[in-house]
């Protein structure tokens, strides 16, 4: 019976897949507080633009304590976003198909991906001027959004942006990108030291 294996100093299950959240001006405390959660479980560091909207006892029980433990960095604006950024690439997650497939994408460490708010997803700019984009694949099927009976903000009047085309919730998504990139990054590792293979 071989001996059980011992995580190493370099392995990045201690440190996680490399990569940063930025939340870009999320709406749901409830979609916040997972994401907080989901960023823990993966060893993702979260930045947010906008955190004063979703920040609330109800974004804290969704995140399990994670906001307790490993919090978050926020921002007054996105100049501010952009220096967290530091010379990470920027990663516009998106509905695009023409946008890069997450699996095939390459993650790189550094990387910031971008989660936009859950009516209108990330800004055009910001979408321009990334790096990269990415799309998580998805049936095609149509999905309109009924009207909901407590709407995330209630003084909206304009419909979902892109209402129907196929598309995630924001927490959600950002759970698939960071599962993604954490098995990328122990894929990767385990190729390199000849272990889990």
């Amino acid at each position: 019976m071989s001996a059980p294996l011992r995580p190493r100093a370099d392995d990045p299950s201690l440190a996680g897949p490399g990569i940063r959240l930025l939340l870009w001006d999320l709406q749901s405390p409830i979609n916040f507080g997972m994401l907080l959660r989901v960023a823990e479980t993966y060893r993702v560091p979260v930045g947010v633009l906008g955190a004063d909207r979703v920040l609330s006892t109800t974004a804290s029980d969704f995140a399990c304590g994670a906001l307790e433990r490993v919090g978050f960095a926020a921002f007054a604006d996105a100049a501010a976003a952009d220096a967290w950024r530091g010379k990470g690439r920027l990663i516009a997650t998106s509905i695009d198909r023409s946008s890069t497939a997450l699996p095939g994408f390459h993650f790189e460490a550094g990387d910031v991906i971008a989660l936009g708010n859950e009516y209108d997803g990330l800004p055009a700019a910001i979408e321009r001027r990334a790096d990269a984009k990415i799309v998580i694949p998805m049936a095609d099927v149509w999905t309109p959004k009924p009207r909901s009976h407590s709407p995330i903000d209630p003084r909206r009047s304009a419909p979902v942006a892109r209402d129907g085309e196929a598309n995630l919730n924001v927490a959600i998504a950002g759970a698939i990108v960071c599962y993604a990139a954490y098995t990328r990054a122990m894929a990767e590792w385990s190729a390199g030291q000849g272990v889990f293979a």
